[in-house]
Parts: C-alpha cells; sequence; structure tokens
C-alpha cells in the first residue's frame, strides 16, 4: 500500500484564517496475472498544510481534529 497526495482545496475558519488542505489518497496493490501493477483506490485522508488531520463534516464543512476549528469551503475540488 502507498499513499499520495491527490489535490487539494481552500478552505476558511470562521474567524478569516485560510487554510489549505490537502487530499491523500491510499492505493493498495491488486495486481493479478494479466495486470501485476493494477491498484486500487482506497480511503482518503485529509490535511493542512502543517500536517494536522481534517474531518469532512459534508461536503464543503471540515473540522481540524487537533484543535476543532470548523473550515468551510466553496472550491469546487472540496469533496
Amino acid at each position: 500500500m502507498s499513499i499520495r497526495k491527490t489535490g487539494s482545496f481552500m478552505t476558511v475558519s470562521d474567524d478569516g484564517r485560510r487554510y489549505i488542505v490537502y487530499i491523500y489518497t491510499n492505493f493498495i496493490k491488486a495486481g493479478t496475472f494479466d495486470n501485476p501493477n493494477a491498484v486500487l483506490e482506497g480511503m482518503k485522508e485529509f490535511r493542512t498544510s502543517n500536517g494536522m488531520h481534517v474531518n469532512r463534516i459534508e461536503k464543503g464543512n471540515y473540522k481540524i481534529v487537533q484543535t476543532g476549528v470548523i473550515l468551510t469551503s466553496d472550491d469546487v475540488d472540496a469533496p
């Protein structure tokens, strides 16, 4: 299994601070005889630019786990 940064989106907190949230995707080896290098996309993780974990509440609403800060986003790339 490997993890790669696969995207990012801009968010803002209630006090106006901007945060970039990075999307990291886990890739699982799923090779077969026909395709030995096949991988499957697994779980996604969200982290701020300084590494804090972010939970998705719903599309456009997120929460930084370590601080409890609520983030919102209208970025088209936000999941």
